[in-house]
C-alpha cells in the first residue's frame, strides 16, 4: 500500500466506527465506541433525594420483572422510544399523516392524542414530528408541527410524549452521545398546545426513553452510555425539578404501582417511594 495513504486510512478508522445506523439510533452497551468525547460537566439539579425503598439486581435484562405491567411502555424495556398504537384505536386516527408514520396513539379523556413520526433523513438530521388532539368524533382539536419547538438541530430526537390536563409533554432527547451536542439535549419540554407556546423547558440532560405523569408531578429520568444517570421528579406545572435520584445506568422503564415508584434499568429494578 502507498506509504502516503496508510497514515490517512489510520486517521479515518475511528471516525468511521463511531457513526450510529442510519436514522439516529444511538450506540450502547458493548457496542458504543471508546472514543467519544464525555459530555460536558452540567452541574446536577439541587433537590432534595428521592426515597429509595429497595434495590434488587435485574436477572433478565431482555424482560420486564413479573409485577411490572408493561403498559407505559408496550414496545418493551430495550427500545429507546415510547412506540404504542393498541388495537382499539380507532378508524378516525389517521394511521398516516402528511407522509408521516403513526406512532404513539393515547385515549385520553378528550378524545385521542396521536403522534406521527418520519421522514428522518441522513445520520443527525431531525426527524419530522407532529402531534395531533382528536374529539371522540373525529375531529381536530388541534394538529401541531412540533419541530417547531425544538430547540436542537442535530442529533436530537422526541422519545416520549403525553397529554394531561391541556398540556402537551415531550422530550427532546440526545440520540447520540450527549458531548457530541455539547450537552444541549435530553430537556423535558411543556407545552400549552392552544397558544401553541412553550410554557416551560427543564435544564438538558433530564429526560430521555419514556416518562410518566403521575400526581401532578413529571417522572423522568435520563442516561446513557459512559454518563451520568439519575432520576427526576419534576413539578407538572412550573417544570422545577423537586426530587432527583441517582441510578446504576439509565432508565429504560418507569410504572407507578401501589404508591411506589418501580425503575428498571438494565442492571437493576429500584423501588422509591411517592
Amino acid at each position: 500500500m502507498n506509504r502516503l495513504l496508510l497514515p490517512l486510512l489510520l486517521l479515518l478508522l475511528p471516525a468511521a466506527a463511531c457513526q450510529a445506523p442510519r436514522g439516529g439510533l444511538s450506540w450502547t452497551g458493548a457496542n458504543a465506541p471508546e472514543s467519544q468525547p464525555p459530555p460536558p460537566r452540567t452541574p446536577a439539579p439541587k433537590a432534595p433525594a428521592l426515597d429509595l425503598l429497595d434495590r434488587t439486581p435485574r436477572p433478565d435484562p431482555a424482560s420486564l420483572p413479573p409485577m411490572l405491567t408493561g403498559r407505559n411502555k408496550p414496545n418493551g424495556p430495550a427500545m429507546r422510544f415510547r412506540q404504542a398504537v393498541p388495537p382499539e384505536t380507532p378508524a378516525f386516527v389517521p394511521r398516516t399523516l402528511d407522509g408521516l408514520d403513526l406512532f404513539i396513539a393515547d385515549a385520553l379523556e378528550e378524545g385521542w392524542l396521536a403522534f406521527y413520526k418520519g421522514r428522518c433523513g441522513s445520520l443527525g438530521a431531525v426527524c419530522a414530528y407532529r402531534a395531533v388532539l382528536l374529539a371522540d368524533d373525529g375531529t381536530q382539536r388541534w394538529n401541531l408541527d412540533l419541530n417547531r419547538f425544538l430547540q436542537g438541530t442535530r442529533y436530537v430526537e422526541i422519545q416520549d410524549v403525553r397529554y394531561h390536563a391541556g398540556r402537551l409533554y415531550f422530550n427532546e432527547a440526545c440520540a447520540t452521545y450527549a458531548g457530541e451536542v455539547q450537552g444541549q439535549c435530553s430537556w423535558l419540554v411543556c407545552l400549552d398546545p392552544d397558544a401553541e407556546e412553550v410554557a416551560w423547558r427543564t435544564p438538558p440532560l433530564t429526560s430521555n426513553n419514556i416518562f410518566i405523569l403521575h400526581d401532578g408531578a413529571v417522572l423522568a429520568g435520563y442516561g446513557f452510555t459512559a454518563e451520568p444517570d439519575a432520576l427526576y421528579r419534576i413539578d407538572a406545572r412550573t417544570g422545577k425539578i423537586t426530587a432527583r435520584a441517582d441510578l446504576d445506568s439509565a432508565p429504560q422503564y418507569l410504572e407507578v404501582l401501589d404508591g411506589r415508584l418501580f425503575v428498571v434499568t438494565y442492571q437493576s429494578l429500584y423501588t422509591f417511594a411517592l
